[in-house]
Formats: structure tokens, sequence, C-alpha cells
């Protein structure tokens, strides 16, 4: 204990600042840095210590995504200025600006761990994405299409060209009338007694609408079933095929599998395929009840579908 403290004693101090260690990922900051003596932030033309702000050349080939008039932009750190603490971004548009620290971190992507501190190339590691997490981001560019749907370039085109697609549209589930869309085929034993109607099994072909109103323009069918499977709550197990028939992607279909829990202001399902358009797709489908009749039990869904393909 006596010579720990003895050689804590006899060691030398360090300025404050951040250092790198030679051969290690890593740096080490060593008190906090003063603050620039500034009315703002940084001033562009003011020269400050290279390791006051940020990390300095550790966030060189870090990736950014801005937002700007409507459109999202990636792009890449591709240089530190030392003396000005300044940080060069270049977009994947050609374009290229000069950000300071507080201007970076907000449009700092996350470090993926998996690729080195340090890059070497431009946008090396757009290519390593794993199409799961490419699936959960929302991109921009957005052109119109359809009435019922846009779609956006991809952020991370990953290993070929893929894009997003929103759709927009209204879910008519018809029990009632001498013209129902969807009919119970089967019930459990107990379906009849059970508050949630568990077992009971219903076969649909619903219109889908660009509007809310059953007359409004019908851009395809949601064909397949719907069964009550949750004893205590009122879910659905959903297995539908959304097929398209008017627009862009008339012909196409997108495949919808997963609870609906429909007392839910709003639910969420998995797109987990399709074909045409939608082959190989993966997505979700956001789900909100708009018109519920209680008395005949028919009802009126928005949904907005997003669609990686």
């Amino acid at each position: 204990m006596d010579n720990t403290g003895s050689i804590k004693q006899e060691a030398p101090s360090l300025p404050p600042g951040i250092f790198e260690i030679p051969g290690e990922p890593a740096v080490v900051i060593n008190g906090v840095p003063d603050e620039p003596q500034t009315d703002c932030m940084i001033a562009k033309d003011e020269p400050i210590s290279s390791g006051t702000v940020g990390s300095g050349e550790w966030l060189v080939g870090r990736e950014v995504r801005k937002f700007f008039l409507g459109h999202y932009y990636s792009g890449m750190v591709t240089k530190f200025d030392k003396q000005s603490g300044w940080y060069r971004v270049e977009y994947e548009d050609g374009d290229s600006e000069d950000l300071d620290w507080s201007e970076l971190e907000e449009v700092l992507l996350p470090l993926d761990v998996t690729v080195p501190l340090r890059a070497t190339t431009i946008f090396p590691m757009a290519s390593l994405l794993l199409p799961l997490f490419s699936a959960l981001l929302f991109a921009a560019t957005i052109t119109e299409s359809e009435a019922y749907s846009t779609t956006a370039k991809a952020p991370y085109p990953g290993h070929k060209p893929e894009k997003l697609t929103h759709l927009h549209f209204y879910f008519h589930d018809i029990i009632s009338g001498n013209k129902p869309t969807a009919v119970p085929v089967a019930r459990g034993p107990k379906t009849n007694s059970s508050a949630t109607s568990f077992a009971l099994v219903a076969i649909a072909d619903d219109p889908l609408t660009i509007g809310p109103e059953i007359t409004s323009e019908e851009i395809g069918r949601a064909q397949g079933m719907y069964a009550s499977a949750d004893q205590n709550n009122f879910g659905l197990l959903m297995a539908f095929n959304l097929v398209f028939t008017k627009g862009e992607f008339s012909g196409s279909t997108a495949s919808m599998y997963g609870r609906n829990p429909i007392l839910s202001k709003l639910r969420e399902m998995p797109i987990i395929g399709g074909t045409g358009a939608f082959r190989f797709a993966r997505g979700y489908a956001q789900a909100k009840t708009f018109v519920f009749n209680i008395t005949s039990g028919d009802a009126v869904v928005e949904y907005n579908v997003y669609i990686w393909h």
C-alpha cells in the first residue's frame, strides 16, 4: 500500500486533454477541458486546441445522416482540422461541408462496433449493415408514385439497389348484410361462452380503398384469415395477403402475419414476404381503427404499411 502511494505521488501530471494510446483503439481523457470563451459555441475562424472538442481525428470515418429541406442525406466524416477544430463531411450526392463538434454531434450515427474506429475508404460501413437493421430505417428523397403509395431511396443500399415503399389505405371488414366480406368458418367448443370469442376463425376478402369511404377507389384486397387467439384479451392472429390491383404495384402482393390486439389504438404487424414488386419483402404494417360499428361488427381500419424491397 505504501509503495503504491509513493508511485502515485511520483507520476508526472499531464495537462488536460485527450491522448491516444499507441497500438490501442482508445483514447484517454485527462481532466475536463476548458470550454472556448466565445459568445456562441465555436467561431469558425478562431483556432482551438485539437483535443478540446469531440474526439478529433478519431471521428474520421464515422457516418452521418442529415435531414435538410425534407430529405435525408448520408455521408461520412473525411477530415479533421486540428487548427480550427472543424470536421469535413462529404455526402453521397457529392456535396460537402465543414461542421463544428456541436453540429456534427446532431447528425453523427451510432458507431458500428464491428468496424474499426478509423476508416480508409469512403462509405465502408454502408455495405456491412444487416438487412434487418436497414428495414427499420426511414429513407429520404420521397417521390410520388400512386395516390396510395410513396417510394423512398434507401439511405444504406447494401449489396444491391433497395427501396422503402410506404403504402396508405383503408381496410374494410364487413361481416353484416347480404354481401359480407368476412365470414366465420370455424368455432371452438367454448367460443360462444368465451369473453374473447376464443377459437373463432374467419376467412376474409376485404376491400382496400384509398379513402375511408367504401365508395372510395379500390386499390386491392386483403385476402386471408383472422382468428381469436387470446383467451384473456381481444387479440387476433392475422394471416393475410395484401393483393394490389391498381397503380404501380398492380399484380403484386405483400404477406402480413402477426398478432393484432384490436383494442389498442395503434397496432403493428410484420410484413414477411410478397410477390412481384414485393418479392423478398420485409417490413411492417401499422393499423389504427377508423370506424367500428358496435351493432353490426363492421370496421374500417386505417393502414400504413412500410415495405423494404
